[in-house]
């Protein structure tokens, strides 16, 4: 069963995966005249590689019972570290919206006067918006969190698929 739901996260992390790395190559650029903006682009690299090497070894390794190689394992573990602080910092990020419900009024009203008509949205469509929008990635951060739990546990027992030696199951 726990096989099971680590299959369907991996396939749910995917298509964030792909925005986050579509993101990546999209702000590389405006990240040299805003270095920043690196910080971001460093998360989210690291969770689209975390997300591609645990797709990569739930397929080729645990399924196909192939050998992935050290360098491989090293990437995921790296990856998976980086991935963890970005899913504690979207959890933590719901918690204080919930403790502190006036940042995203703020966050509405001063995108509303700085775009004025041109987004054609009011400020309760904002405000709504800024709420899903923290709510997909409240969700986002706790199955990604979870998934790398399994990970871990799923990286020690098929620890041979690194060390091209198969033990016997």
């Amino acid at each position: 069963m726990k096989l099971i739901i680590y299959r369907l996260f991996s396939f749910l992390l995917l298509p964030v995966g792909v925005l986050f790395s579509i993101a990546v190559l999209l702000l590389i650029g405006a990240a040299f005249s805003n270095p920043p903006l690196f910080i971001s682009i460093f998360f989210a690299a690291g969770v689209a590689i975390y997300t591609f090497a645990s797709l990569n070894f739930l397929i080729r390794g645990i399924d196909g019972n192939r050998f992935l190689g050290r360098s491989s394992k090293d990437w995921f573990i790296v990856n998976a570290l980086v991935s963890v602080i970005y899913a504690l910092s979207a959890i933590a990020q719901q918690f204080i919206l919930l403790l502190h419900p006036e940042i995203i009024e703020n966050l509405a009203t001063s995108a509303k006067q700085n775009a004025g008509d041109s987004l054609g949205l009011s400020v309760e469509q904002l405000r709504q918006s800024l709420k899903s929008i923290s709510v997909f990635i409240f969700i986002y951060g706790v199955v990604l969190f979870i998934h790398i739990i399994f990970s871990f546990s799923y990286l020690k027992k098929y620890r041979y698929l690194f060390n091209n030696e198969k033990v016997n199951s």
